[in-house]
Formats: structure tokens, sequence, C-alpha cells
């Protein structure tokens, strides 16, 4: 009997300790689990990718290179190399809206975006990365 007490005790705290560790995760995440949900309002318009463009030379390419590959002029000096972004995957892998949550907040050496950007400009800055995929 004493035996079967204690497998559920342990049972019990195994429970709730996974419980807590899903609570957390989801209160920790919550905006970018948020964000995976969200559908760029921006039309990916010849427009719109011209503006983002002219977003990207400003502010991204001085990293991220001019075609987005990784290899800007300061890339040799980061910690982490810039992610090459035609290689981003296509939702539903990689939604929009989790790449534009990452240009807002930043992410490890990234700067964030999010004061600097405004909503709009932020998509159609998504909607110029998404045109470099590479096949």
């Amino acid at each position: 009997m004493r035996a079967r007490r204690r497998e559920w005790t342990v049972s019990r705290w195994t429970l709730l300790a996974v419980a807590v560790l899903c609570l957390w995760a989801g209160i920790h995440y919550a905006d970018l689990l948020k964000a995976a949900f969200v559908r760029n309002p921006v039309p990916r318009t010849a427009e719109s990718i011209a503006r983002g463009q002219l977003l990207f030379q400003q502010q991204c390419a001085i990293c991220h290179g001019e075609r987005g590959l990784g290899d800007g002029q300061v890339a040799a000096s980061l910690k982490e190399k810039p992610e090459d972004l035609s290689k981003i995957a296509r939702p539903p892998v990689f939604p929009d809206g989790i790449v534009v949550y990452r240009i807002a907040n930043g992410k490890n050496s990234m700067p964030a975006f999010k004061t600097v950007l405004s909503e709009t400009q932020l998509w159609d800055l998504l909607n110029f990365i998404r045109s470099l995929r590479t096949s």
C-alpha cells in the first residue's frame, strides 16, 4: 500500500511540475505565440516590396548584406553570423507574424526595431525579405 501511495505522490508532483513548466512557457512566450497567428495586413505588392527594400538597405544590409545572405560589412565582426534571410521558411513553418516579431523585438545580437520602424514599415520590410527567397 505504501509503494502505491508513493507512486501516486511522485506522479502528482511530476504532473504539477509539468503543469507549472507549461504555464511558465505560455506566459514567457505569450507574445511570440500570439505573433504566430498574426496575418500580414500589407499586401505583397511591388510598391510594398520597394519600400521594404529601401528600409532594408537603410537598416539591415550592414549586417545581413545587400541580398540578405548574412554577409554584410559588419557580419564578420559579430559574435553570431546574421541569418541568411533568403532561406527563411515560408508559412506555416515560419509565419509572417513571427518574422515581424523578431524584427520588432530583436533577438540575441540583433537589435529591436519597434521604436525605429512603424507597423507598416515592419510589414513592408517583411514583404521585401520574403521576396529574397531562393529556391
